[in-house]
């Protein structure tokens, strides 16, 4: 429905689509995340540790996201609570390039002052 809207423009990564999120990557979607220069980066993770930062399980769609934080001018994160604390293999980039976690609770302390370390906002949505 977006594309249907005002005067919006969609774009869609190619690449071979993963059957459990519909997301693509791989060397095709790399080829086109590098065409576009973004004022905002909005990513996903699979984990946050105050250890590690942000993670990922696979490592095509860490690639893509490094290429998206790469070409943007802010990097934020979106993460439920369910993500902190959780790890996984990938490390997605070093955690102070992330301007600003997005999450729904409060994080625990030792996420708190990692993020204070990074120079990451911690924003809490509010329902």
């Amino acid at each position: 429905k977006l594309a249907t809207r005002g005067d919006n423009r969609v774009y869609m990564a190619g690449g071979a689509l993963r059957a459990h999120d519909g997301g693509a990557f791989g060397a095709e979607a790399l080829r086109f995340a590098d065409n576009f220069h973004t004022d905002l980066a909005v990513l996903s993770i699979a984990g946050i540790t105050a250890e590690r930062g942000f993670l990922l399980h696979d490592l095509e769609e860490a690639e893509f996201s490094r290429a998206i934080l790469h070409n943007a001018t802010r990097r934020m994160v979106a993460a439920d609570g369910a993500k902190m604390g959780r790890v996984a293999p990938i490390t997605l980039c070093a955690p102070d390039l992330i301007d600003v976690l997005v999450t729904d609770i409060a994080p625990p302390a030792n996420l708190m002052t990692a993020a204070r370390q990074w120079n990451t906002k911690i924003e809490v949505a509010q329902p």
